[in-house]
């Protein structure tokens, strides 16, 4: 499917220097060829080490057209879809591709047809309407039908070939980018191309088992809590002077609060007496 990216990237470029639709159309398929044969070996490359590195039987499959798909799938393991396992990802998005493919070259090879055997078409007055011809008869008006709905058969065709390979993508890129392998994931779902080159980027990195680093970082962040007393309720992160729990004293004793001063108390005598206390301290005013 990246090809038709690159094909319509190409028509559009040499769209913009000449009006011969032979040569535009000639240049387009070269370029989008030579384009994709490019990324396609800097991604059989990433896959090939990749192989390599774990050991993996067949690794020239990493440059076998459709293929290197499943061997890919092989790569990633068991891919989760929506909470369920796919043990065979990489096969499903490998025909899935085969056929948005042949698809494709068909698509393409209709409207090279069209275009050079009757000219550029007319569009209605919706700018969104699809280009149409006036005035065919027999084979030109079934390729013409086909143009008509053969775009929308090949968004869906590319739909479900792009949703596969995002599975595919996010079972390998959680052994080699665990940390941020969704967006690395959408990355080469939004932007199809990019994924050649994040594979050949990743060729060198460790494979992870996934769940094996998830453990790691929960083991790794209750650690830190409990280094500096966010999950001991006993700790003393701070230096709080009254104690380890808070509301202790240093050595493990309750706490006492200070007693609060009296507001009067240069006022107040040195020798109280207590309330009820002996008469013989009157001052005899009364005897």
């Amino acid at each position: 499917m990246e090809i038709y990216n690159l094909y319509q990237m190409g028509s559009l470029i040499f769209s913009a220097f000449s009006k011969d639709y032979g040569l535009i159309f000639t240049c387009a398929i070269v370029f989008g060829l030579v384009s994709w044969l490019a990324l396609f070996v800097l991604q059989g490359v990433g896959l090939f080490v990749m192989g390599k590195r774990r050991e993996m039987k067949n690794k020239w499959l990493a440059f076998v057209p459709f293929v290197n798909i499943y061997y890919m799938g092989k790569l990633a393991g068991e891919c989760g879809f929506f909470g369920h396992k796919m043990k065979n990802a990489g096969l499903y998005a490998m025909i899935a591709q085969m056929l948005g493919t042949l698809f494709t070259c068909t698509y393409i090879l209709a409207e090279c047809y069209l275009y050079l055997k009757h000219g550029a078409p007319q569009y209605g007055a919706d700018a969104m309407s699809t280009p149409y011809w006036m005035g065919l008869t027999g084979f030109s008006l079934a390729l013409s039908k086909f143009y008509d709905y053969g775009g929308f058969i090949l968004s869906i065709l590319s739909l479900v070939t792009q949703l596969l390979l995002l599975v595919v993508m996010l079972g390998l890129y959680k052994k080699y980018q665990p940390r941020n392998y969704m967006v690395f994931s959408m990355l080469s779902v939004f932007i199809p191309l990019s994924r050649f080159i994040i594979v050949f980027a990743f060729r060198n990195r460790p494979a992870i088992n996934y769940e094996d680093y998830v453990r790691a970082q929960r083991e790794e962040y209750i650690r830190r809590r409990q280094q500096y007393g966010y999950g001991n309720p006993y700790g003393n992160p701070y230096g709080n002077p009254y104690g380890q729990g808070g509301y202790n004293g240093p050595q493990g004793e309750p706490y006492t609060p200070p007693k609060p001063e009296e507001p009067f108390e240069e006022f107040a005598s040195e020798d109280k007496q207590p309330q009820g206390g002996d008469d013989s301290s009157s001052d005899g005013f009364f005897d």
